[in-house]
């Protein structure tokens, strides 16, 4: 089941405890903390300094900045200095060792854990190897080397998603095999896409599909499938790609609408807040994620996902 994806902000939903007026100039006032971490990110962050710095009181300034971004500041820091490892190892030569330093982390061992949890490869396995952008998922759209583009996130407890029920049919998708974290993906896209431009294969919509749970597996260890729909006569000899069929029937569906870093967020939502009140149990099959719109051609705010969860309709 995967609670992470590779492929927007995280669901919005209306806060009925805060005033817009109020949440907006909270919202104001986060961007500034961002802004803040991101220049001293090398420096300690002290809670109270940063609440000082924005003006927010500090006894609840890290309460309003986790509501709105979905990360405590400890997380966002981590995760930032580990974004900016991994653009380092592309980018430059600089020595593991100093790189841990430069994380935060006392030793190279405990910069090596946190690193391989985080990306599902070592440090140095993802300089030899990989070609990756270095960015790891998150619900707000915050990233080290990049515009500040923050979304911030609005859902509240018992606060509906829009989950809607369809019957899907049966059909078959060309794939390459993927192994490692679901975010990582994307390379696989790539991959397939190159695949089918060389061997003149017209194909429908994008599918991923996720066979472990990652709250279970180890990131290293997770196994997916990037693929394409394609006519049901579809023939591939070519030991690079191989076809899969997709389960037909009944499925709960969630249309994730914005960037693909966010992804992770929608499918935890999806698992912990609906399935457990729906009454329906899970059906045959694998969940997968269906790209309804192209990054290349739609603007990142309005890029469709459908989140396909496999399920049996509640007993009469």
């Amino acid at each position: 089941m995967p609670l992470d994806g590779h492929r927007a902000g995280a669901p919005r939903y209306r806060e009925r405890t805060v005033k817009p007026r109020t949440r907006l100039d909270h919202e104001e006032r986060i961007v500034n903390a961002i802004r803040y971490i991101i220049d001293h990110l090398d420096e300690g962050i002290d809670l109270r300094d940063l609440a000082d710095h924005v003006c927010l009181s500090r006894f609840h300034f890290h309460r309003v900045f986790q509501a709105l971004l979905g990360e405590t500041v400890g997380d966002l820091v981590r995760r930032l200095r580990l974004e900016r490892a991994a653009n380092r190892l592309r980018t430059t030569n600089t020595p593991i060792t100093e790189l841990a330093f430069e994380a935060g982390y006392a030793t190279h061992e405990a910069f090596i854990r946190a690193f391989r949890s985080a990306f599902g490869y070592t440090p140095s396995s993802m300089r030899r190897t990989l070609t990756y952008e270095g960015l790891l998922p998150t619900p707000n759209g915050v990233h080290f080397d990049a515009k500040l583009d923050v979304r911030f996130v609005r859902s509240e407890p018992g606060a509906p998603l829009d989950v809607e029920i369809r019957e899907l049919p049966a059909r078959m998708a060309v794939c390459m095999a993927h192994k490692g974290p679901y975010f990582m993906i994307g390379k696989t896209f790539g991959d397939l896409r190159r695949w089918r431009r060389e061997n003149g294969v017209n194909a429908g919509l994008d599918i991923g599909l996720y066979y472990d749970d990652p709250s279970a597996t180890p990131p290293d260890e997770l196994r997916s499938d990037a693929g394409a729909f394609i006519a049901d006569d579809f023939l591939a000899t070519d030991p690079r790609v191989h076809i899969i069929d997709v389960v037909g029937g009944t499925y709960a569906v969630f249309t994730h609408v914005g960037p693909y870093d966010g992804i992770s967020n929608a499918w935890m939502e999806m698992y912990s807040r609906w399935l457990p009140t729906s009454g329906y149990t899970f059906g045959v099959g694998v969940p997968f994620e269906i790209y309804v719109d192209d990054c290349d051609d739609v603007p990142w705010p309005e890029v469709r996902t459908d989140l396909c969860i496999p399920v049996k309709r509640p007993a009469p």
